[in-house]
């Protein structure tokens, strides 16, 4: 029987390798390794995530090492400590959080912001 529960990474769990799926994911613990999910990961406060992700959504409020690559957005708030590459379409940064790395968004500009104004 399917169901909409996200998973949770407990946290006193550590995980170390790959994981794969369609569905949310909460880690309040540590993982290592990689991260390859269709879905939206959340990164609570007490979570600590070295890994690459190449997921739909994530929301960091906890500590981040890696390159993060999101379909539809990712959002660092006032609480996260991320560092890496960030990818995706919409990124939000909010104040507080701390992040050192590259911002990369793929979207399309208009033709006047691409002339360089004028």
């Amino acid at each position: 029987m399917a169901t909409d529960e996200p998973c949770l990474i407990a946290s006193k769990s550590a995980v170390r390798g790959q994981i794969s799926g369609k569905g949310d994911l909460i880690i309040a613990g540590r993982v290592e390794g990689r991260i390859g999910l269709e879905s939206h990961v959340t990164i609570e406060e007490s979570g600590v995530v070295e890994a690459d992700m190449d997921v739909t959504q994530v929301t960091v409020k906890g500590e981040a090492r890696g390159d993060m690559v999101a379909t539809r957005s990712a959002v660092l708030q006032a609480t996260a400590r991320a560092a890496g590459k960030i990818r995706a379409p919409q990124i939000v940064i909010e104040d507080g959080a701390k992040f050192t790395g590259t911002i990369e968004m793929e979207v399309e500009l208009p033709a006047d912001i691409k002339a360089g104004g004028a």
